[in-house]
C-alpha cells in the first residue's frame, strides 16, 4: 500500500506510519488496531467478519468479538478527542461497522516531496535549463553594459572642447610678436588687422 496519509471528514489528518491523528495543534496517537480498522474503513470494508479479520489477521489465535467491541469503542472516544463525532462510525446490525465520513489519501504531500528532494538533490533537466538560461542572460546584459560604457568614454574623449579658442577663432598671422585671431565668422584680413593696430598706436 503506498498511501500512508489520510483525510478524515476533509480535516482530521490521519498518518497510519505514525500512528497519529492530528487537527490543527492537537495530536492524538492510536493503537495499532485502530490503524488498521481506519485502513479497513479505507478498503470499503465494513462487514465484522472481514474487518476482525483485516485488523488482526497478522496477531495469529483466535479474537473474541469483544475485542472487536472494545475497539470500535475506543475508536469512537478518539474520534471524540480529535474533534470527530463519534456517531462518525456507524454500527449497522447483525452486519458490522461502517465509517459515514470520507476517508482520503493525502496524494499531494508525497509529489510535494519529491518535487522538494529533485530541488535540492540532483537538479533535473528543466533545473538545468533554466540556469543556464538566466546565466546567458546575465552575460548578455553585462556586455551590453560593458559596450554603453565604453562607447560613452570613446565619445567623450573624441569630443571637441567647447572651450578651445581653435573653437570659435582662426589664426591670421603674427605681428610685433603679437599672434593675431580672428572670429570664424569675421571677413577681417591680417593687413586690415595691422593698420588698425597701428592707428590706435598713433
Amino acid at each position: 500500500m503506498n498511501e500512508s496519509i489520510f483525510l478524515l471528514d476533509k480535516r482530521v489528518v490521519f498518518d497510519s506510519t505514525k500512528m497519529t491523528l492530528s487537527h490543527g495543534n492537537e495530536i492524538i496517537r492510536i493503537s495499532e488496531a485502530e490503524t488498521h480498522l481506519l485502513l479497513a474503513f479505507w478498503h470499503g470494508l465494513y462487514k465484522k467478519e472481514d474487518i476482525i479479520h483485516f485488523v488482526w489477521e497478522n496477531r495469529g489465535g483466535c479474537v473474541s468479538e469483544s475485542s472487536y467491541y472494545k475497539l470500535i469503542n475506543q475508536m469512537r472516544n478518539d474520534f471524540s478527542s480529535i474533534g470527530l463525532q463519534p456517531s462518525d462510525i456507524v454500527t449497522r446490525p447483525r452486519v458490522g461497522v461502517s465509517l459515514s465520513v470520507a476517508i482520503e489519501p493525502i496524494k499531494k504531500i508525497t509529489s510535494l516531496k519529491v518535487s522538494d528532494e529533485n530541488v535540492k538533490g540532483s537538479p533535473t533537466r528543466e533545473n538545468i535549463f533554466y540556469k543556464i538560461k538566466r546565466h546567458s542572460v546575465f552575460v548578455v546584459l553585462t556586455g551590453a553594459i560593458l559596450l554603453a560604457l565604453l562607447y560613452g568614454v570613446f565619445t567623450i574623449y573624441k569630443a571637441p572642447v567647447r572651450n578651445s579658442p581653435d573653437s570659435f577663432f582662426t589664426y591670421l598671422g603674427e605681428y610685433n610678436d603679437y599672434a593675431i585671431y580672428k572670429t570664424k565668422e569675421d571677413k577681417v584680413t591680417l593687413s586690415e588687422v595691422v593698420f588698425a593696430f597701428n592707428s590706435l598706436k598713433i
